[in-house]
């Protein structure tokens, strides 16, 4: 799955590329396609000029035939800022502001970019710097032809003009960028295709991901109840084979001790007996945590299960337990509340025995809001290291001499069982702190 989500990110950065190339290049190909034209505009009308001189009606003419597509205006500004000629002659003779011309003119290099026309209407314009031939006797065959032929015949009908003196010139070229507007749209359009397919896919890969999560989830979910019925079988059969036997010792264990008068012979029965007990409290918890854990709701006052605690939890005359109970009624589970209260304080009990000093237990017990119960157990004890935090609740594993391993194990089963929240933490007495926050909703435990 690891390498499934560094392939599909590796593919997704890939395309993300060569999608943002590919845009790149469509877009300086349709700026490219309007200088080109543009260009190729501005060097056939400096050929025409220069052939036909300053012809007021050249640009208006050009502009509306079909000659050149996309054409929206032309101009001629010579170095004063002046318009010499216009595709509107309206605007023939007007002085002309723009930096444009004026960076034509000092560099004498080709100066693009787009400008929004009065009307509301963006164009490409391309300022040409133009060299041409041209004087006054050209103006004036153009205007008036029968006095520029009469000037040009004064004399020898032989004598050979003198070349006019070379002047430069910005030629000014509008084009409307459809084309490229065109063109910019359609890798806008594929760009975000490229880009919504990934999202798609990702989206997809998310959720089959999430799929199989749950999936793998359920089979780990499943082996473990597979496991557990195979466990509480083999418990049944050891608790039923093991426990009338403990029973018969631990019977004759105390009956002889109560007629021994020998005290060695008497120490060795009572130890008997402590040893008989733990195994019929090891195999009790191994029926707890192996056997399916059905839910029986109850009413209950929390009051009431603060009494109930008090005779069940094991005194200390070395260990101060506080317990401090919260008022309502709750709908739960009373019998699993009370094994895990038991389990949590014993835990903590035996937690500080090992310390070998007096210590505190707290029990804290209350409704945090109108469906949870809020369960707070925190002692004086060594408490627990971080790193094993993860496998407090594992059956089996203690950090005590004399432990199962299964306190901790059932609480968080019979947890697991009620939806409860457990929270493991630091206790402001130095030792560990258990929060257990268990929800009274009946539907919560369907």
């Amino acid at each position: 799955m690891v390498a499934t989500v560094i392939l599909l990110t590796l593919f997704s950065i890939i395309t993300i590329i060569s999608a943002v190339s590919s845009y790149r290049i469509s877009m300086s190909g349709a700026r490219h396609l309007l200088e080109t034209r543009a260009t190729d505009i501005a060097v056939n009308l400096g050929f025409s000029l220069e052939r036909l001189g300053l012809n007021p009606d050249l640009f208006p003419d050009l502009v509306a035939s079909d000659r050149w597509e996309y054409l929206a205006f032309l101009a001629l500004i010579d170095k004063d800022m002046t318009c010499i000629l216009h595709s509107n002659q309206k605007l023939i003779g007007r002085k002309i502001r723009d930096a444009s011309i004026k960076r034509v003119f000092a560099m004498e290099r080709i100066v693009t970019h787009f400008e929004r026309l009065a009307t509301g209407e963006e164009v490409f314009i391309l300022d040409f710097p133009l060299k041409l031939h041209l004087d006054d006797l050209n103006r004036i065959r153009n205007t008036n032809p029968e006095l520029g032929a009469a000037l040009g015949k004064k004399g020898n009908e032989n004598t050979i003009e003198p070349l006019p003196a070379l002047k430069i010139y910005c030629l000014r070229v509008a084009l409307h960028p459809w084309p490229a507007f065109s063109i910019e749209r359609k890798a806008k359009f594929q760009l975000v295709m490229i880009l919504s397919s990934i999202v798609l896919l990702w989206l997809m890969a998310i959720f089959f991901i999430t799929a199989w999560k749950r999936n793998y989830m359920l089979e780990k979910s499943l082996e473990e109840k597979e496991r557990m019925a195979v466990l509480g079988q083999m418990a049944a059969v050891l608790a039923h084979e093991i426990r009338n036997p403990l029973s018969t010792i631990k019977g004759f264990a105390q009956i002889h001790m109560e007629e021994a008068k020998d005290p060695s012979l008497k120490e060795d029965l009572e130890l008997i007996v402590e040893q008989v007990g733990r195994l019929e409290r090891l195999t009790s918890n191994l029926l707890i945590y192996a056997k399916p854990s059905e839910l029986f709701l109850e009413k209950f006052k929390i009051d009431a299960l603060c009494k109930e605690i008090g005779i069940l939890v094991p005194s200390d005359q070395e260990i101060d337990l506080e317990i401090e109970c919260g008022q309502g009624e709750a709908e739960a589970d009373k019998a699993k509340i009370l094994q895990i209260i038991v389990n949590l304080v014993q835990n903590s009990i035996e937690a500080i025995r090992t310390s070998g000093t007096k210590g505190t237990v707290k029990l804290r017990i209350g409704l945090a809001d109108e469906e949870t119960i809020h369960l707070l157990v925190e002692d004086s004890g060594p408490g627990f290291k971080e790193d094993m935090a993860d496998k407090l609740f594992q059956p089996f594993f203690t950090t005590k001499t004399k432990g199962t391993g299964l306190g901790l194990a059932i609480v968080k089963r019979l947890c697991d069982a009620m939806n409860a929240q457990v929270k493991l933490g630091k206790s402001d007495l130095g030792g560990a702190l258990v929060e257990i926050y268990i929800p009274t909703n009946k539907e919560e435990h369907a």
